[in-house]
């Protein structure tokens, strides 16, 4: 279960990005967030992986998914042009620091990926600012005290929480909005 204080803090986010996200829907085309299915696994399968690091590690499976689909595409094995590795792509240092010995192998990058996430949250405090330090390093986001102006950083920001508000609300950020706030309203938390 995740707390009402984090899913009012995602509603923040959400709201801060309307603009920019929604002002480039019209540029999206279909089968852009095609999320291919690591070979020899089902899409449950994928799922099932998804639900079960997000569980572990205290995160929403729907920003897992959107991290994984804007970082990858669900491919296994890609590899960035700088080197990031897997579904979550990450660079070998940051593998090495998460004890993450295949960085292909699609459970364990999940589990790994999904733990550097959370740290980043309990870092920042932040979605947004997890989000900035997962794509251009935490010391980064220390450096700008905030998300970096990096070009890329500001992009990848905006299109994990675009991916995020599809998948959390099939397209319904309205309703998805004003279910949290309502929820935070009755705790009395913002």
């Amino acid at each position: 279960m995740i707390p009402k204080t984090v899913l009012a803090a995602m509603a923040a986010l959400l709201l801060a990005l309307v603009p920019p996200v929604f002002a480039r829907a019209a540029e999206h085309t279909p089968g852009e967030f095609e999320f291919r299915v690591p070979k020899g696994a089902t899409s449950a399968q994928v799922k099932g992986w998804i639900r079960q690091a997000s569980a572990k590690h205290g995160l929403d499976p729907c920003l897992v998914q959107a991290l994984i689909e804007i970082e990858s595409g669900g491919d296994q094995a890609a590899v960035s042009p700088k080197g990031a590795q897997g579904l979550m792509q990450i660079m070998p240092g940051t593998a090495r620091d998460l004890k993450l010995d295949d960085p292909f192998d699609p459970t364990a990058n999940i589990d790994a990926g999904s733990r550097y996430l959370r740290e980043q949250l309990r870092t920042f405090g932040d979605v947004r600012l997890a989000l900035a330090a997962y794509n251009a390093g935490p010391e980064a986001v220390r450096k700008f005290a905030g998300v970096p102006p990096y070009p890329e950083t500001q992009r990848y920001v905006a299109a994990v929480a675009n991916r995020f508000i599809v998948l959390k609300t099939g397209g319904n950020m309205e309703a998805f909005v004003k279910k949290v706030l309502e929820g935070a309203n009755a705790t009395g938390k913002p």
